[in-house]
């Protein structure tokens, strides 16, 4: 029997009809990505180009920069002020962020059980993380007070009247941490709730029929399961920590003294309060340095899967 030589006509016009979608869905992407690279770019990365060139000048704002290279960077490491805000900065943000890790998921291990008024208590309890930073500082204003702060009532029955929490060197950075963590602790719940119910159930069923108590059911099944939250979690809320500024403008203004003057704080007042651009900018990107260096190795602590 003879076999056609003809060629079906169609099987050529695939390869080139599968390019021709392919490039159009090329060209589509490109331009509903658009808005949101043109917005990234004019308001991410041109300013960080112009800050890092800025970093490599002295300019005061009121004359032409002047190219001085390194020199911003080298008076970092020995300016005493810098290295202040930077030992403040990490006592702020690891005093901060680790007993929020903590009370977060202790929280979040609560709110996953079964109780009455659940989803009340989790509203009146979330209700901090709504409010503005700006607002919520203002009402620890108040409430540290030393003749008619909130906390008066709690300490003057103790004995200790008229405290200034705000103005002893002691106790002004204990104040911001305590506002930081009760603000930022039930932000973090959520993420560590949302996390605990997507772990199937059938893992703790198992383990149960097994034997394994409370514990061995946390440590062996509830924490390995939640390392991309854990991941998420720490490295968000450093970052953020890393970063705070309102709750310092509003309450302390980097004060008493400098013991609570952190690196954004520092930032700010050597660019538009002493008119150090060029400075300022070098030491926002030793904190960029410093912030890409903490999330590597916290990549590499938490994201690494056990063997």
């Amino acid at each position: 029997m003879a076999v056609s030589s003809e060629i079906d006509p169609t099987t050529l016009s695939q390869p080139r009809r599968a390019g021709v979608v392919r490039q159009r869905e090329i060209k589509y992407g490109w331009l509903f990505a658009s808005p949101a690279i043109i917005f990234f770019s004019l308001f991410y990365l041109y300013p960080l180009g112009r800050a890092l060139y800025i970093s490599f000048h002295r300019w005061s704002l009121l004359s032409q920069p002047r190219f001085i290279g390194l020199g911003n960077y080298a008076r970092l490491i020995t300016d005493p002020e810098f290295l202040n805000s930077l030992k403040v900065t990490f006592y702020y943000t690891f005093g901060t962020v680790i007993p929020i890790w903590i009370l977060a998921l202790a929280l979040a291990l609560i709110f996953h059980e079964n109780f009455r008024w659940k989803q009340f208590y989790l509203t009146v309890y979330y209700m901090p993380a709504v409010i503005t930073l700006t607002v919520w500082s203002l009402v620890w204003l108040l409430m540290y007070h030393p003749a008619s702060g909130l906390l008066t009532l709690f300490t003057k029955p103790l004995g200790f009247e008229f405290i200034r929490w705000l103005n002893d060197p002691n106790l002004a950075m204990p104040s911001l941490i305590l506002l930081s963590i009760w603000k930022g602790t039930p932000f973090y719940m959520i993420f560590f709730l949302a996390g605990l119910r997507s772990i199937p159930t059938t893992y703790y069923e198992a383990a149960m029929v097994d034997g394994a108590t409370w514990f061995q059911r946390f440590w062996y099944i509830t924490l390995p399961l939640l390392r991309p939250v854990m991941l998420f979690v720490a490295v968000f809320s450093i970052i953020v920590a890393f970063q705070v500024f309102t709750p310092v403008f509003v309450l302390t203004q980097g004060g008493p003294g400098s013991v609570t003057r952190v690196m954004p704080y520092f930032i700010v007042q050597n660019a538009f309060d002493f008119l150090r651009m060029g400075y300022a900018s070098a030491a926002s990107f030793v904190l960029l340095l410093i912030l890409m260096g903490l999330t590597f190795i916290q990549f590499r602590a938490i994201g690494s899967q056990p063997d």
